[in-house]
């Protein structure tokens, strides 16, 4: 009887079940098509890890040349590292494509971040269910379900960068020195990653200031302060050397992370080429790209601020601070949007901090109280949330870039320079047309696929087929995107409709395991 358990364990209990159950979901929407040029540079770094020791890749139209004449990844050393374990288990295994295992990377790592979301919660002192409520809410009702399943490196950078926000606020309530020292290593992990994640910096240190408000002279606050301050860089210094040494090793400079060659090469300003006010018009309110479209539980970040802030003062801070670091320095980029890709993905790591504060209204009065004013809006916006999860899941997002250029005529602009990859992006006005939304065009392409998908037969082309054949024929102009649909249209082979139906039974028995362990104490009722 989970009555007999002590909270540690429900919650413990709760948390794995949670994971099996976001994991069973997230399984179900892997996609066997990786053509993303992100995921093919990253996961070339990788092989080259493990089969050759080294860290140039093939010569490709998305490949770089580096200052030794080999061609290099523009991303960091920290997704292709995490990778190499699935594609070492891949060979291991003996599969024809061990790659097609590190497709499971970034679904491990989205589950983990709700999980993660779930103990932040618990640890901020709200309730096993609320708790729970709030880790749904960012696992299915946040694009961060879409990027689960897409090639990207966000969901990495997001992970680490909330572990270190996490382990620095234990350690700001706590005072130890252990978590302090793991919130470094995961920001370091995170820079290597992305390195925009430095970004997350300001937001840390307000954490680490916070450990002796009001309990100490100004002196040794000072000298807490300083201490930790030293702790902390020494153990990420060692993160930002390798950063330094990679890029050196590809091309010759210290400070050289790639980009900076495309913008010499093609002429643009690539972190301040858009002016702010642009940038987070669009990031917040245009059709195409705006943050509260993609993820609507967001909203309710502004309803519930307020009475977080109250309640915990420096988290709230520190987490409008992050958000606020992100937002201002990622709209001055040229490229703000991010595409080709679903949604604001540059955004992907603020959402855990505009999801937890919505715990604040789960424990309130009135929510226990089930007040149909303030319970209402939000099951409607979280049940719009999921449906827009679900188009985005079903249909690949390059369907709607095919779209816009080979029936709707759109010009996209094409930056070229020698050695770099080719830059093709929608010109600056697709993403303020409402007829353009990929939302819509999302649902679109549901019904489309869903009345053609039986009179579907796939043909290999012949080789000497054009681009444009050979995108009007892909599988995934005509099938839904889940690997399990993809098996049975291509390859003819029904187990995929069988693991289907195992991991919905297993989902069931996790969903409704978690809430048995997520039940509030009788206690916690009392007066309401």
């Amino acid at each position: 009887m989970s009555e007999g358990l002590s909270e540690g364990r429900k919650v413990r209990l709760t948390a794995i079940y949670l994971f099996a159950f976001i994991i069973c979901i997230y399984f179900l929407s892997i996609s066997k098509i990786h053509v993303v040029d992100q995921f093919i540079q990253r996961n070339q770094v990788a092989i080259s890890i493990f089969e050759r020791f080294e860290l140039s890749i093939p010569e490709s139209p998305y490949s770089i040349r580096g200052r030794d004449g080999r061609f290099y990844s523009m991303y960091g050393l920290g997704w292709p590292i995490l990778a190499v374990p699935f594609y070492t288990i891949g060979k291991v295994v003996g599969g024809r494509y061990p790659e097609n295992l590190v497709l499971l990377l970034n679904p491990l790592v989205g589950a983990a971040t709700v999980t993660l979301v779930f103990f932040f919660s618990i640890a901020l002192g709200y309730s096993r269910r609320s708790s729970l409520v709030v880790a749904i809410f960012y696992g299915l009702g946040t694009f961060a379900w879409p990027l689960a399943k897409q090639p990207f490196d966000h969901v990495v950078e997001t992970l680490f960068v909330l572990l270190s926000v996490y382990y620095m606020y234990r350690q700001a309530s706590e005072n130890t020195n252990i978590r302090l020292i793991i919130s470094a290593l995961c920001l370091g992990i995170a820079i290597n990653t992305r390195l925009v994640s430095i970004l997350a910096l300001p937001a840390l240190l307000v954490l680490m200031g916070a450990g002796c408000d009001g309990k100490c002279s100004l002196a040794d606050n000072s000298k807490t302060f300083f201490r930790k301050m030293v702790i902390f860089m020494s153990v990420l210094l060692p993160f930002a050397g390798l950063v330094l040494w990679y890029n050196y090793y590809r091309f010759g400079s210290l400070f050289e992370t790639g980009f900076q060659l495309l913008a010499a090469r093609t002429g643009l300003d690539f972190f301040s080429g858009t002016p702010l006010l642009t940038g987070l018009r669009g990031f917040l309110t245009s059709p195409g790209k705006g943050y509260f479209y993609y993820s609507p539980i967001a909203v309710f970040f502004f309803y519930t601020i307020i009475p977080f802030y109250k309640k915990h003062r420096w988290a709230a801070i520190s987490f409008i601070l992050l958000i606020l670091s992100y937002l201002l320095f990622l709209s001055r980029n040229v490229y703000w949007h991010g595409d080709w890709a679903w949604g604001p993905r540059y955004l992907l790591a603020i959402t855990p901090f505009m999801i937890i504060p919505i715990a604040e209204l789960l424990d309130s009065v009135p929510w226990r109280k089930k007040t149909p004013v303030i319970i209402l809006p939000v099951y409607l916006v979280l049940a719009l949330s999921i449906l827009i999860q679900i188009a985005a899941i079903s249909v690949h997002f390059y369907n709607y870039f095919n779209h816009l250029h080979f029936e709707q005529n759109v010009q996209f602009t094409i930056v070229q320079g020698e050695g770099i990859p080719e830059i093709s992006e929608p010109p600056p006005e697709v993403y303020l047309d409402w007829t353009k939304s990929p939302i819509l065009a999302q649902f679109k392409d549901i019904k489309r696929i869903g009345t053609e998908i039986t009179n579907y037969r796939f043909v290999e082309l012949p080789r000497n087929a054009t681009n444009l054949e050979k995108i009007k024929a892909h599988t995934s102009m005509h099938l839904f995107d889940f690997w399990w649909i993809q098996m049975y249209f291509i390859h003819h082979i029904y187990a995929g409709f069988i693991a289907l139906l195992v991991f919905i039974v297993m989902a069931g028995i996790c969903g409704l395991q978690m809430i048995r362990f997520s039940r509030r104490d009788p206690f916690q009722l009392k007066g309401l």
